[in-house]
């Protein structure tokens, strides 16, 4: 009976830890494990933060945006092997991605996820 009872809880455990992200496009595999992250971390705000894609020299790069709760978050950006870029935002404002303003070269921006 004790058996039946562990089998169980670890069933209701493997169901409830396998949380969808209800991502809005296909992403990477590392992106998405990097979403969950970001999400569970307390990285974000409570409402507002949002993951974008864009284009950016060349690559796809995704900007992880935490909302606006704090004054001196910062959006990292990672490439679509999860290497990270740069941030934008903080406490200094950075607009620096790459040695150019990141917003005069990033296009094509698509809504990934959001809170």
């Amino acid at each position: 009976m004790r058996t039946f009872k562990v089998i169980g809880l670890l069933f209701i455990i493997g169901i409830l830890g396998c949380e969808d992200l209800d991502l809005h496009e296909d992403v990477p595999k590392c992106i998405e494990k990097k979403i969950k992250e970001f999400r569970e971390a307390g990285a974000t705000c409570d409402f507002g933060a949002k993951v974008y894609r864009y284009k950016f020299q060349g690559m796809e790069v995704y900007v992880f945006d935490p909302g606006t709760c704090g004054a001196d978050m910062q959006s990292p950006i990672y490439d679509e092997q999860c290497n990270f870029l740069c941030a934008l935002g903080g406490f200094t404002g950075n607009i620096m991605c790459n040695e150019v303003i990141f917003a005069d070269y990033a296009t094509n921006e698509t809504l990934i996820w959001e809170n």
